[in-house]
């Protein structure tokens, strides 16, 4: 199957033709080249020296830089330098850094609660489009987006038993008896998740599940679709101390006649106008609203929190925290979706379960985090970069030491994890401002990956 990423260059071609010959920026034409050299004549020397050229080029051309920097990676692995991946990976944050990025969350972001301070955004129709989603198949899709109980069901009873086959032929046991272990364990987790949350514990492990994860199939299931494929962007904003204090928000093509035809045929009931409730749905022991704030733009909130967006809305006035808002926009466009936490979500969800003495400790040794970004692009390659501003160089720099050290430590102790822990990088940024991870994984990666 054609990827994605080998029909740009034709694409561009097609826009060149009808302008002149100079249309064509020298970053479009290192990373024309450079795909015809790999995809087309597989010469890695030449496609390497074009791409390289590309990344050392100005540009702000975000789509083309991570192209380049993804099909890089893929050569310098099959090639004589593989310790040169990880010095390109530091540039993913580099090229996103100069410049920020506005339109690649929904307008109505800037009108969530002051107090939410953890995002979380879903650009669907990217990973859908991606030449690595479009690889792995339909039960890929499936898996993240659809809205069929019974498919999700079959997913997940099929994936059980592959990963129970796999562990059986290793192992040489019988494959229903590790099956019957791994069902075991799945309840013995939710259990303790459970117990968890009715604890009240710190940190995530007893939060319930944000609206996004609860409620969008429900809204989908009411505008008579069945599963989230076709909607363009998910994004959910919620407080680290209180996840069920969340809204969801989905741009979703075509949705005034969607809403229209719910509320006529009872799905939906109309609570006033532009505002919306889902009858036998509840989230959290409260009713689910909607409200259209924008074009093809719904709101998902429980009752007792829409208001608040609404009010936001009406006003005019950004009601988004500061700090979580400068995060999402240093974010590059070209994601197929990103985590943001601010520095209090960071801290408290990072140490709220340990000790005061031991969170003291902790604290003192470590750098001051500003926050965290935590971005994931799909290619032909999935690749995940985290990023964390630090109030200290020094400190970070002894931590990437350390953290290196532990990566070296574990590869050598387990020799099915040195594949993995291989494609992982941990840095200090150019600026020394921040600290980096940086993980890229091939399809084949995913997969197994994907069956652990």
């Amino acid at each position: 199957m054609t990827s994605l990423a080998s029909l740009l260059p034709l694409a561009l071609l097609a826009t060149l033709s009808a302008g002149p010959r100079a249309a064509e920026t020298e970053s479009q034409r290192l990373h024309r080249r450079g795909v015809q050299c790999m995809d087309d004549y597989e010469r890695p020397d030449c496609a390497i020296e074009n791409f390289e050229a590309l990344m050392a080029a100005s540009t702000s051309d975000r789509e083309l830089v991570t192209d380049a920097m993804l099909r890089l990676i893929r050569l310098y692995r099959g090639g004589d330098d593989p310790e040169a991946v990880k010095p390109l990976l530091r540039k993913f944050w580099d090229a996103g850094m100069k410049r920020e990025s506005r339109g690649h969350v929904p307008h109505s972001t800037r009108f969530v609660p002051r107090d939410f301070d953890i995002l979380l955004n879903v650009d669907v129709a990217r990973i859908v489009a991606a030449p690595l989603t479009r690889r792995l198949g339909d039960d890929a899709r499936d898996t993240l987006f659809t809205c069929d109980e019974a498919r999700r069901t079959s997913l997940e009873d099929q994936r059980r038993r592959k990963r129970a086959a796999r562990k059986a032929k290793a192992s040489g046991r019988d494959v229903e008896a590790v099956l019957a272990e791994e069902l075991a364990a799945e309840r013995k987790r939710e259990a303790e998740r459970a117990a968890a949350k009715a604890r009240g514990d710190a940190g995530a492990k007893g939060q319930p599940s944000p609206i996004l994860f609860e409620s969008t199939c429900p809204v989908a299931l009411a505008l008579g679709e069945v599963d989230l494929s076709k909607w363009e962007r998910m994004t959910t904003a919620f407080s680290h101390r209180d996840f069920a204090r969340s809204i969801a928000l989905a741009q979703i093509p075509g949705l005034d006649a969607k809403l229209a035809d719910a509320v006529a045929g009872a799905r939906l009931i109309e609570v006033a106008p532009d505002h919306w409730r889902v009858p036998g749905h509840q989230y959290e022991g409260g009713d689910v609203d909607l409200a259209r704030l924008d074009l093809d733009e719904l709101l998902i909130a429980p009752a007792g929190i829409i208001d608040e967006v609404i009010a936001a809305h009406r006003s005019r006035k950004r009601s988004v925290d500061r700090s979580l808002d400068q995060l999402v926009n240093k974010v590059p466009r070209d994601t197929g979706f990103f985590v943001v936490l601010t520095q209090g979500a960071l801290v408290d969800l990072g140490f709220g379960g340990l000790k005061p003495s031991t969170r003291g400790f902790l604290q003192a040794l470590l750098p001051k985090p500003k926050g965290m970004q935590i971005a994931g692009v799909l290619g032909d390659d999935f690749g995940l970069f985290t990023r964390v501003p630090t109030d200290n160089a020094v400190k970070g720099r002894a931590l990437v030491s350390i953290a290196r050290a532990m990566i070296e430590r574990r590869s050598d102790d387990d020799a099915n994890a040195e594949e993995l822990l291989a494609s992982l990088d941990v840095a200090e940024a150019t600026d020394r401002r921040a600290l980096l991870a940086s993980y890229v994984l091939s399809a084949a990666q995913v997969e197994k990956f994907m069956l652990e």
